[in-house]
């Protein structure tokens, strides 16, 4: 093979999509489950699928969800008692009252961004939907875990609701060049984001 096709060949493998495993932990050294990692230069499209937020045990389910500008969620209560969803988030504010079961339309979220739920009638409810704009996006696992479609020297934003006392903060980040890496957050303390998440986002009512 000759020098230069030799040269083709290696720049082509170097620039391919070639997966990177990431864990998230915190500066304990414990895994971050359910942080939110986006790959702005991975686009990808609005799925036909409606995504669910249920709300199992007085606790939405999951907490954190992940979808694309464009999709609908569905939002089933599971309880055996009635809940009242609402969220005051600039991207999305809506209301569900007082219902059991799946009597609900699914909601159109058609704008990117964080969006805090509540419920009414049960203050320790919160969930979080985080809508992008067609980009690649994964939450970690319970191990903290996640898999991205990416080279070195990508840049990538990572979401936590602990991450900062401003809670639709991101941080950016310069994937390296292993194939496996971490990644350390300094989270604030759940208590208190609980505390701030209720001050700001959950102070009025409907």
């Amino acid at each position: 093979m000759k020098p230069f096709l030799v040269m083709a060949l290696v720049f082509t493998i170097h620039n391919a999509w070639a997966d990177i495993s990431v864990q998230v932990i915190d500066e304990n050294h414990q895994p971050v489950p359910n942080a939110v990692i986006t790959l702005p230069n991975h686009e990808q499209k609005t799925p036909d699928s409606i995504a669910v937020m249920d709300q199992v045990n007085v606790q939405f389910s999951p907490r954190v969800l992940v979808i694309q500008k464009g999709q609908s969620v569905s939002f089933p209560n599971s309880d055996d008692i009635r809940h009242n969803v609402y969220s005051f988030s600039a991207p999305k504010a809506f209301q569900i009252k007082l219902y059991k079961g799946n009597s609900t339309a699914p909601i159109l979220f058609d704008k990117p961004g964080l969006v805090v739920l509540g419920c009414n009638i049960h203050d320790d409810m919160i969930g979080y939907i985080y809508v992008v704009n067609h980009e690649f996006v994964i939450k970690t696992d319970k191990n903290g875990k996640a898999t991205l479609p990416a080279n070195a020297g990508d840049r990538i934003n990572i979401w936590d609701e602990n991450l900062s006392s401003t809670i639709n903060s991101t941080k950016t980040l310069v994937l390296g060049e292993e194939a496996s890496q971490t990644i350390m957050l300094d989270l604030l303390p759940s208590a208190k984001q609980a505390e701030h998440k209720h001050a700001t986002s959950f102070g009025k009512k409907f």
